[in-house]
Parts: C-alpha cells; sequence; structure tokens
C-alpha cells in the first residue's frame, strides 16, 4: 500500500507505472479522496460567494486569470499524456479538448470580455451544460480517479477543471453577471447553445474522420450510452444527442419565458 510520501513523489508518474487503485489512497471512494473532495467542495462555495460580492470588474479579473491558468494546465496536460505513458503517442481519440465540459476554455473569453447576445450565449452554457458537467465531474471524478490519486497532476487537474467551471457559473449567477430570469424572446432559449454548437462542428470532423472518436458523446458509445450507441445508427445517435443538449440549455430559462411571457400578455 503506497504512502502519501509515495504519492507526492509520485505526482507526475502516468497511470501505466502506477500500483492498482486499491494500493494508493486517494482514488475514488477512499477516505483521503472524500478528505480532499470536501475541502475542495467548501472552498468553491465560500469563494464564490466572496467573490460574487465584488464589482463586475473584479469578476471579470479573476475569471480572466482562471481561464489563463486552465489553458496553461490543458496544454499540459495533453503534452505530459503523450509523452509520459509507455507509449510516447498522441491519442487522437481521446485527448483533444472535445468533450462538454472542454467548451468551458472556448467559451470563456466570450462571457469575459463579449457584449451583448455574445456574451449572453457564453455565460448560457457556462450556467447551464457547464455547470452539470463540471459538477459531475468535480463532485464524481469516477473516470481520473479510478487510476490516480487525487494527489497526482491529473487528479489536480480534473478537481482543479471542474472546481473552477463550477465556481464561475456559481460566481455568475450569484453576482447577476447571468442569470435566468432575463429571457423574454423565444430565440434567447436557443443562444446558451451556440458556444456547444460551434464546437461541435468540429467534434464531428474528428468523431466521422478515421479516428471514429466519440467527443461530445454523440456516437453514444461511452459510458453508460454505449447500449444506446450499439442499438441505434450514428445519424440518430447524433439527433438524439443535440436533442439533449438542447433540453439542458434551454430548461432553466423555460419557466422565467413563461412567466415573463404571461406578464406581458397582461400588461
Amino acid at each position: 500500500m503506497w504512502s502519501i510520501s509515495d504519492l507526492l513523489k509520485n505526482f507526475f508518474t502516468h497511470k501505466d507505472f502506477l500500483p492498482s487503485a486499491d494500493q494508493m489512497p486517494g482514488t475514488m471512494f477512499t477516505p483521503l479522496q472524500f478528505i480532499f473532495s470536501g475541502i475542495c467542495i467548501v472552498a468553491v462555495i465560500v469563494l464564490a460567494f466572496i467573490l460574487s460580492k465584488r464589482e463586475e470588474r473584479s469578476i471579470r479579473t479573476v475569471f480572466a486569470v482562471l481561464w489563463g491558468i486552465l489553458i496553461v494546465l490543458e496544454i499540459t496536460k495533453i503534452f505530459w499524456e503523450t509523452v509520459s505513458g509507455a507509449k510516447v503517442e498522441f491519442e487522437w481519440g481521446g485527448i483533444l479538448p472535445l468533450y462538454p465540459c472542454s467548451i468551458f476554455l472556448y467559451a470563456m473569453p466570450f462571457a469575459i470580455w463579449g457584449k451583448g447576445a455574445v456574451r449572453y450565449a457564453a455565460c448560457g452554457y457556462v450556467c447551464t451544460l457547464g455547470l452539470i458537467g463540471g459538477l459531475v465531474n468535480f463532485v464524481y471524478p469516477v473516470n481520473i480517479l479510478s487510476n490516480y490519486s487525487c494527489l497526482s497532476f491529473s487528479g489536480f487537474h480534473t478537481l482543479f477543471y471542474h472546481g473552477t467551471i463550477v465556481l464561475c457559473a456559481l460566481v455568475m449567477l450569484l453576482s447577476g453577471y447571468h442569470s435566468y430570469t432575463r429571457v423574454r424572446h423565444a430565440w434567447e432559449l436557443l443562444l446558451p447553445c451556440v458556444p456547444l454548437f460551434a464546437v461541435s462542428l468540429i467534434a464531428h470532423v474528428v468523431n466521422f474522420s478515421p479516428v471514429n472518436s466519440d467527443y461530445m458523446f454523440f456516437k453514444l458509445n461511452s459510458f453508460i450510452f454505449t447500449p444506446i450507441g450499439n442499438a441505434t445508427p450514428d445519424w440518430l445517435s447524433v439527433v438524439i444527442v443535440y436533442v439533449a443538449y438542447l433540453i439542458i440549455h434551454a430548461l432553466p430559462y423555460v419557466p422565467f419565458y413563461v412567466m415573463n411571457r404571461k406578464q406581458r400578455a397582461v400588461v
């Protein structure tokens, strides 16, 4: 059984050279993981409340710094995973930042420096699909902590990355930087989907190339979606996933859209 000291010495060691998960503290459902994740969750909540009280200029500055850090970490992670494993190779089918949570990297500049509908669309992604994906992978990072400890580069990266998404979404909603309540027109329900649709075009190019990947889960060949993907042709899987994404993005705004429409009708 490894000690915490062993983990720190092997902080940047690739999973190909690590012992099995049951031989390391800090992997999924271990006491160290619960403690570490609990501290991270509390830190995100406290920071969100503190930052949401600041003026918008300060909020945008923090967002920009966090976004810059995530860009550097993403590039570092891709390089590290490429060169540090048992085989030095670029895994086209899984290493590219083309997952639902990866959209955060592309949307945040527009959420920080964009105006009007552009900013609304970017913040809309962060506060819908981004928030859901961030929460799932922050609270339940089983995809990473099944092979790594939370005291590892990969474990740290996933918790910091997804924790940052949750933090930014909470700050946006608590501070009024973005709100579900302001939607007045039906077309505004579609705006939060714009970042996803833009990135999905690149995902489709890779998915339907010889790489044959499942970025953004459009083929439904990953995780719990595999039975659905096996039972449906690819074109239908793509339609199903697009519909699901559309619902996820629009759903928080729909009740307020209906309320605002009724109020306008009364007036």
